[in-house]
């Protein structure tokens, strides 16, 4: 994950939990901090699996608030 990819990443996710705070679990506030702070921490993303695996996990985190937030679920039914 190159380093703006990163910072939109977090930037997004730290908005989301911040609008949606009052609408979401404990655990996905919890799983998006988990993931912000990993971000944060990470100087170098040179591993590809790695990257991969944080770009994967960030793009679950958005799919579950929006699922959440929209009731998506009840819409697909």
């Amino acid at each position: 994950m190159d380093s703006h990819t990163k910072e939109s990443s977090i930037r997004l996710l730290k908005e989301l939990r911040d609008a949606y705070r009052g609408q979401l679990d404990t655990s996905v506030i919890d799983e998006i901090q988990t993931v912000v702070t990993a971000l944060e921490q990470e100087e170098t993303s040179s591993n590809y699996l790695t990257a991969f695996n944080w770009g994967d996990r960030v793009l679950e985190l958005v799919g579950k608030v929006i699922r959440i937030v929209t009731n998506i679920t009840d819409l697909m039914s």
